[in-house]
């Protein structure tokens, strides 16, 4: 080989052996990119969790500041906590929705107070298709700070969207909780595109508090989303009203009393504050040949259920799985006259209101009200003391008077 192949040879050498080195370099340079843009995620997720964990903490705290362990009964591992009998038919009458005009409704259910499933009330829904998972929910409520409970002093408590569904899925916090936080707020859907996705079901369109004002009715809608063992505990709904409930998504336990078939000390029991509780506690002795009072009325809700709850009625409701539904409390003419009592005493200047608009929009309703402003306060005469004071003649004259308005 002459000496200009040698040296040609050697200048290739050099030039492979640069290009290697080159390459290398660019490799290097390419994993050390990437390692620190892994460890900037890892460090911007450490953050988010650390967030997220704070918030968590804080909140559990504030909505049941009465908790100190939220898993001391270690519900999560019970079987028998969500195997409530999601087989069997239930006691609750059931109807076809499509099937029951309003006035029909209102005759036969609803002036009789009788709770009710109905089926078919739901399948016009927008949001039977754009509720029906987390995924789809967080395309509306990313960002937005739900109510999931009250602190000592009544104030919301509010968690945004995306923790309340991590903590729904996170092992040591919802996962684990004997009765896990829960969505139940009365502004979610009007503060969000939610309200485009549902409207009334048509049986229950008759709404009277409307004619009290927006400013002055109180809360009567309700976004309800919540996971296993989540729910409410036994009461009764305020101001007389009824209630409807429809389910769009997972599986709901319902049991249910007729107004004064059971004493309240006895449906209430002191420490008995959750759904998942009472349901361990109280729900087994209803079942009992022992139990001596009214056995409840007991129903499984699924998908495309409505619930049907009368004024006055006792109720109590559990998840049973990941669930999203829609309430309200209503007024109609078939609970008119219980709720005007109500709202005459708790809410007086509203009642004056409202009573005002009823006389314009529903005078026959107006004139109900009116009596019962009329005999309250010819009650009111009889038993206030200057009446009691008088001649015996008197007296004996107040007590018929009584006994008339009583009656």
């Amino acid at each position: 080989m002459c000496m200009r192949d040698k040296r040609e040879n050697i200048t290739d050498c050099d030039t492979r052996h640069g290009d290697a080195t080159k390459n290398k370099g660019n490799k290097l340079k390419k994993e050390e990119k990437q390692r620190r843009k892994y460890l900037k995620a890892v460090s911007k997720e450490e953050k988010r969790r650390r967030k997220y964990l704070k918030a968590v903490s804080k909140i559990k705290k504030k909505a049941r500041s009465e908790l100190t362990n939220w898993s001391q009964y270690g519900y999560c591992l019970k079987d028998s906590m969500m195997d409530l009998g999601v087989d069997d038919g239930g006691s609750v009458l059931e109807i076809d929705g499509l099937g029951v005009s309003f006035a029909e409704f209102s005759h036969t259910i609803e002036k009789r107070h009788v709770p009710c499933l109905i089926h078919n009330l739901l399948k016009h829904w927008p949001a039977m298709k754009r509720w029906n998972s987390v995924e789809r929910l967080m395309e509306q409520l990313k960002g937005v700070a739900c109510k999931v409970g009250s602190d000592d002093d009544g104030y919301a408590v509010r968690m945004l969207f995306e923790h309340f569904v991590e903590y729904l899925r996170d092992p040591e916090h919802g996962k684990k909780d004997d009765s896990p936080l829960y969505i139940f707020d009365s502004t979610l859907v009007e503060k969000t595109t939610l309200k485009h996705d549902f409207i009334v079901p048509y049986i229950f369109s008759e709404d009277l508090l409307k004619y009290a004002g927006k400013s002055r009715r109180p809360p009567h809608q309700w976004m309800c989303i919540g996971g296993p063992r989540s729910g409410t505990s036994i009461h009764v709904d305020p101001l007389g009203t009824s209630a409807w409930n429809a389910l769009v998504c997972g599986h709901k336990r319902w049991a249910m009393f007729p107004p004064g078939s059971v004493p309240e000390e006895v449906l209430k029991p002191k420490g008995v504050n959750s759904a998942a509780r009472w349901f361990d506690v109280v729900w087994p002795k209803t079942l009992l040949d022992s139990w001596e009072y009214h056995k409840p009325l007991h129903v499984v809700q699924g998908p495309g259920d409505v619930i049907f709850v009368p004024s006055g009625w006792w109720h109590v409701v559990i998840n049973l799985d990941f669930t999203v539904a829609v309430t309200e409390n209503f007024c109609s003419t078939a609970n008119f006259h219980k709720v005007f009592m109500h709202t005459r005493i708790s809410r007086p200047k509203m009642t004056q209101r409202w009573l005002a608009c009823l006389s314009t929009v529903r005078p026959d309703l107006a004139r109900v009200g009116q009596q019962i402003i009329n005999d309250d306060e010819r009650c009111s005469d009889i038993s206030s003391p200057s009446s009691s004071s008088t001649s015996s003649g008197g007296s004996s004259s107040s007590s018929d008077d009584e006994n008339s308005a009583s009656s």
